[in-house]
């Protein structure tokens, strides 16, 4: 005699392996098993019995118990400084990736620019991990102060055999994967773009030089510009930004001779930047050229829309969660995955052919 269904649980009536299984038939371990998508132990027909009655009386699996018998939580730790819309979409790119395999990301926004000192921020990010990691995250993904951490200083994590997934920034000193930009592309079609227009007198305001893509972006965006027999002058934005960009852009556009383009390592530079040419009653782009990198929301808002170089947070964020899941399945080798998107130039009206004068 066919088994009249069962109407689902009361609101807040927890159900159990025992009703599925009096419900379907089925002995409570071949539940347990189907429940956990342990496919290679139960048929796909008994799965999706199974399944079908667990959905029917509204059962939710309760991960505590799981996390328990299994040793995995399903949940993996994010650690993000708020960089504008950039750490947004990467946390977004994570956060959709790992709900499609029903991982729960924990996210902790990280102190960035209000930092004082760069030892301050990496001690403020590491104990966060290791909060992470007190909750039994089963991965840890991160975008690190800057490149200077070493295996010593996240013991914790290899000690635990926890994966690490390091964004935007690869830190070449530690065990850690990575997934970011191939800053050094992005810088060398930014130059190149400069070059095209016929620009050879070239200004860069770079970021700091002991966080990666601001190396990479300098160091490569220089080469380029002297190689096609450009000049190419360097100043440095520290912290905090604000105060020091403004300086160094009044410094920069009373250079005499002044130059014709000015490549901004980060977009977030760009509205202090042109506010200060404004101030000078510099013309972008007829007097100046400006270009940017990010394609921060922002950039295509400003007056005039801002050139610049688009990275794919989103896509990041989404490489660097499939990344930390196999890592927790153990798909993957043991050497270091080092992953680098590229860039597009996007041009927009703040660049130009140099002024005739």
């Amino acid at each position: 005699m066919a088994r009249k269904p069962r109407a689902s649980s009361a609101p807040g009536q927890r159900v159990t392996l025992k009703q599925i299984s009096e419900e379907s038939g089925l002995p409570i371990m071949t539940v347990s098993r189907a429940l956990r998508g342990l496919r290679g132990e139960v048929s796909e027909a008994t799965q999706r019995a199974v399944l079908a009655v667990a959905e029917r009386l509204g059962y939710r699996p309760n991960m505590l118990v799981r996390a328990i018998q299994t040793g995995h939580s399903m949940n993996i730790g994010v650690v993000l400084p708020p960089i504008a819309t950039f750490s947004y979409e990467l946390l977004r790119g994570v956060h959709d990736e790992l709900a499609r395999h029903d991982y729960l990301p924990i996210v902790h926004w990280q102190q960035s620019d209000k930092a004082i000192d760069a030892t301050d921020e990496r001690v403020g990010e590491l104990e966060v991990i290791h909060h992470l990691l007190d909750r039994r995250v089963d991965g840890v993904i991160f975008l690190p102060a800057d490149d200077l951490v070493f295996d010593l200083h996240v013991r914790e994590v290899w000690k635990r055999d926890i994966p690490l997934v390091a964004v935007d920034r690869y830190l070449r000193k530690s065990g850690a994967d990575f997934v970011g930009t191939d800053d050094a592309m992005g810088a060398r079609l930014a130059a190149e773009h400069l070059l095209s227009l016929g620009h050879r007198r070239i200004a860069t305001i770079a970021g700091e030089e002991r966080i990666g893509p601001f190396a990479d972006r300098r160091h490569v965006f220089v080469e380029t510009v002297k190689a096609a027999g450009g000049t190419c002058t360097v100043v440095e934005v520290g912290k905090p930004l604000m105060p020091r960009l403004g300086q160094l852009a009044s410094e920069l556009l009373t250079m005499k001779p002044r130059p014709t383009a000015v490549f901004l390592a980060a977009d977030h530079y760009a509205p202090e930047f042109l506010a200060v040419a404004r101030t000078f009653d510099l013309s972008i782009p007829r007097d100046l050229s400006v270009i940017g990198f990010a394609d921060l929301e922002m950039a295509s808002y400003m007056t005039p829309p801002l050139t610049t170089i688009r990275q794919h947070p989103y896509l990041i964020g989404q490489e660097a969660a499939r990344l930390v899941m196999r890592r927790c399945r153990g798909e993957t080798d043991t050497k270091p995955v080092e992953l680098r998107l590229k860039p597009e130039l996007v041009v927009r009206s703040s660049t130009t052919v140099p002024p005739k004068h």
